[in-house]
């Protein structure tokens, strides 16, 4: 039943959702339902079995690690049907090695990608898994990556990451499209430090250091709203290290926006540091976007 939809047919713009049929990834299918609904598009549900390695360890037969993976699909599109039965939603069951690979292949035709931030096979103590990792860093759209914490359906604003980088722009227009279908406004955050005793808090250097820092903020929205003059943008300066400036900067959001890397990021990489720390220590969903041209 390699490749089997469980209905439909896969649709032209979707949002692909990942599971095992686990407690975070119905989390996250939920998750990806109610922004299914705001957005006007359907989901495509895909679970991956890996059928040699159930043979290879003599655990389980093909059959039954294709119906577990069957019954994930299943569950997940009941679920999501739960809270948003207007969409759309079908099921694929893929037999292959690494289900980070097979949702990467298919992340081309989709226009976001949301996963649990672990599933299954996840080790004691950590709060990534490594499907969501891989998927995070190479994907070819947006991933949307959900912790196992209940979202506030009522929370709408969005914060995200600036720093001047050309991924950074990337991200504010992600940003906008989110809250153009959810509601919300976008918060715009650019997060600066400097050690307390060469520049103390409340000093007149802090100040002026602020003052900068918000011209530089200006500088790189400006291209955003000269594309989009009605935009509700709020301006955020914050003092303190990015990845906790993003976590904690602006209380009560929906949705941590940030790029896979920044300006400061070491090219090879495909997620940067920022990124990678919000993800492993974030309550709430993160998106992380790619520049098109990385």
């Amino acid at each position: 039943m390699k490749g089997a939809r469980i209905e439909g047919v896969l649709m032209s713009e979707h949002i692909l959702v990942g599971t095992d049929g686990s407690k975070v990834a119905l989390t996250a299918a939920e998750w990806a339902a109610l922004e299914a609904e705001d957005r006007g598009v359907g989901v495509t549900v895909v679970g991956v079995y890996d059928a040699n390695a159930f043979h290879r360890r003599l655990v389980r037969p093909k059959d039954l690690a294709e119906r577990e993976a069957e019954r994930a699909v299943t569950t997940t599109i009941a679920r999501m049907a739960e809270v948003a039965p207007v969409v759309d939603a079908v099921g694929e069951v893929v037999e292959g090695p690494s289900p980070a690979r097979e949702l990467i292949l298919r992340s081309e035709s989709a226009t976001l990608v949301v996963i649990g931030s672990y599933g299954t096979g996840l080790l004691h103590g950590t709060r990534l898994g490594t499907v969501a990792d891989q998927v995070a860093a190479h994907s070819r759209v947006p991933v949307v990556v959900v912790p196992n914490v209940p979202t506030e359906t009522d929370a709408r604003d969005v914060v995200v990451g600036v720093d001047g980088s050309p991924g950074a722009e990337v991200s504010v227009e992600a940003a906008l499209e989110f809250t153009a279908a959810s509601g919300g406004r976008v918060h715009a955050l650019w997060a600066w430090s400097a050690p307390e005793a060469m520049v103390p808090i409340g000093s007149p250097e802090e100040e002026q250091l602020r003052r900068w820092r918000r011209a530089d903020l200006d500088k790189a929205l400006r291209p955003v709203l000269k594309r989009h003059p009605n935009a509700d943008i709020v301006h955020e300066v914050v003092r303190d290290p990015p990845a906790r400036a993003l976590l904690t900067g602006v209380p009560r959001v929906r949705l941590i926006v940030v790029g896979a890397r920044g300006a400061q990021g070491f090219s090879p990489l495909p997620l940067g540091g920022v990124a990678r720390g919000v993800l492993y220590h974030s309550d709430i969903p993160v998106m992380v976007v790619h520049h098109p041209d990385v």
